[in-house]
């Protein structure tokens, strides 16, 4: 996945801007809505510390966006990274070996990939459309304490 450059619109606000780029967009009658976790779905018994901690925080934070049903693999997937980097790390520390130095480095990019992938950083959520962070302005504050009266 390219990280250069600007990211792309959400093809929700496309539709909503009618389309400015007269691109062709996804037929939403093909669209299936995935059923959203309702709580916290029981971890695989043989994550670690450090995995487990991963598979609390994940559903917790994007308990909205991710789906028990398709999203389950990929998490897990991501605890158990999680706990081999731990391993690494730890073996890293008590060797200074460049090799295990390496292999820190190249899990730490799978990790960060794996996060991207489930929606973890700003750029993620804005391309899967569930999330946008904007600063308010003073008007914006404004219109929005005269709306709630």
């Amino acid at each position: 996945m390219a990280t250069n450059g600007r990211p792309p619109k959400p093809v929700e606000l496309k539709r909503a801007q009618g389309n400015p780029g007269n691109r062709k967009l996804p037929d939403v009658s093909i669209v299936q809505t995935l059923p959203m976790a309702v709580a916290i779905p029981e971890p695989p018994a043989d994550l670690g510390e450090e995995g487990l901690r991963l598979w609390n925080r994940s559903w917790d934070f994007a308990i909205t966006w991710l789906s028990p049903n398709s999203d389950i693999s990929a998490v897990e997937h991501a605890c158990r990274t999680a706990d081999l980097l731990m391993l690494a790390q730890n073996k890293y520390r008590a060797t200074l070996d460049s090799a295990d130095g390496r292999v820190v480095v190249a899990m730490s990019k799978t990790m960060t990939d794996t996060f991207a992938a489930l929606g973890f950083d700003p750029t993620s959520r804005s391309r899967l459309g569930v999330a946008e962070v904007k600063r308010a302005s003073a008007l914006d504050n404004l219109i929005a304490k005269r709306q709630a009266k």
